[in-house]
């Protein structure tokens, strides 16, 4: 039974590890996912900025200006699809972490109700081992009683 719980303090130090890693991806990824989220707000604002002022421009500068809306617009889409594949990942890495954690979880419970078994087991053999003392000395007791 000690070899057991042995065996499964080690098993928890390695769920341990796991949840560790598992949480720092999951810290990786929302960070990921919230700094893309920020550059696709960026861009939707500068897209904004081009369109703000009403001032008669040349014709070199409206169409710089309609370039770079159009660049911005691109960029915008492309950041939007790796927003979502972010936010997808997010989730997975969400689903591996909740699941580390309950496996470690369950380890850990299951750890504990080891140990306590060994401690019941322990407590009784003592009792018994006590017990036993006991009888053996009334016995003693008895028979000197009887000789006499």
């Amino acid at each position: 039974m000690k070899r057991r719980v042995k065996g499964l303090r080690r098993v928890l130090k390695v769920r341990e590890t796991q949840k560790r890693l598992k949480e720092r991806a999951l810290l990786r990824a929302g960070s990921h996912c919230t700094s893309l989220e920020n550059n696709a707000q960026r861009l939707r604002h500068l897209h904004a900025e081009t369109h703000e002022s009403d001032a008669a421009e040349s014709a070199d500068l409206l169409a710089a200006k309609m370039e770079l809306s159009d660049r911005l617009m691109e960029a915008s889409h492309v950041v939007a699809i790796s927003v979502e594949a972010a936010r997808q990942d997010f989730a997975r890495v969400e689903r591996q972490s909740f699941a580390a954690r309950a496996i470690h979880d369950g380890t850990e419970r299951l750890l504990k109700s080891k140990v306590s078994q060994l401690r019941k087991m322990e407590n009784r053999r003592a009792d018994m081992s006590l017990n036993m003392l006991y009888n053996i000395d009334n016995n003693r007791r008895k028979e000197v009683g009887n000789d006499c």
